[in-house]
């Protein structure tokens, strides 16, 4: 008899904990829905997942290694990448190139269509768009290499910074920036995630190439 009413006992507790999960996971459902908004389940990665659970995960985008700048003049980046500036002045930056990547452990994407880019100094700030052309035509911002993290593969064609991937990007605005000038790029993605805000200061002596740290 005894024996009889442990065993009832453990079957209640247990079902008493499955009820208890499933109430806890259909809350944090709930909250995740309500901060993050109603999924929208017509923007997808590449593969069909829903790009929503990147506005929900918060995914960050970040720098990797160095900043390096060039004179605002006409010039050849890359062997692929000519930059066209409309107003030359050798003597000021003009041109920015760095790599970013998500933060380790993103699990979602970051349409880099959807990416807003201004690059401010002092009092100014100037919106620069996107551009897929094979010349950089300042201003404008553009992919110049993309890269993957995993031995033996190469990053997708598509525009979607994945986990594992690496965009290079380069930038440059209408006007340059004078020796000790400081200026910022700041990079605004869709959805709720951080943006990322790069600020430099341009050397003292304009040379051909800058390491700006």
């Amino acid at each position: 008899m005894m024996r009889g009413c442990c065993r009832t006992e453990d079957a209640l507790t247990g079902l008493e904990l499955v009820i208890l999960v499933i109430v806890f996971v259909a809350g944090a459902a709930f909250i995740l829905i309500l901060l993050g908004g109603t999924p929208d389940l017509s923007r997808t990665f590449p593969g069909g997942v829903a790009a929503e659970s990147m506005y929900i995960s918060g995914d960050h985008i970040q720098t990797v290694g160095n900043v390096y700048g060039f004179p605002m003049t006409r010039s050849r980046i890359s062997d692929t990448l000519p930059v066209i500036v409309v107003t030359e002045n050798p003597n000021q930056l003009g041109i920015v190139r760095f790599t970013v990547s998500l933060f380790i452990g993103s699990t979602g994407a970051i349409d880099m269509d959807r990416v807003q880019v201004h690059w401010i100094r002092k009092d100014r700030s100037e919106s620069i768009q996107k551009t897929s052309s094979k010349a950089l035509i300042c201003p404008n911002w553009t992919i110049s290499g993309k890269y993957n993290l995993l031995p033996g593969r190469t990053a997708d064609s598509d525009e979607w910074l994945e986990p594992n991937e690496q965009f290079e990007l380069t930038l440059c605005p209408s006007e340059g920036t004078r020796p000790y000038g400081t200026f910022s790029l700041n990079l605004q993605p869709d959805g709720i995630a951080m943006p990322l805000t790069v600020t430099r200061m341009a050397p003292a002596r304009i040379q051909p190439v800058m390491n700006l740290g």
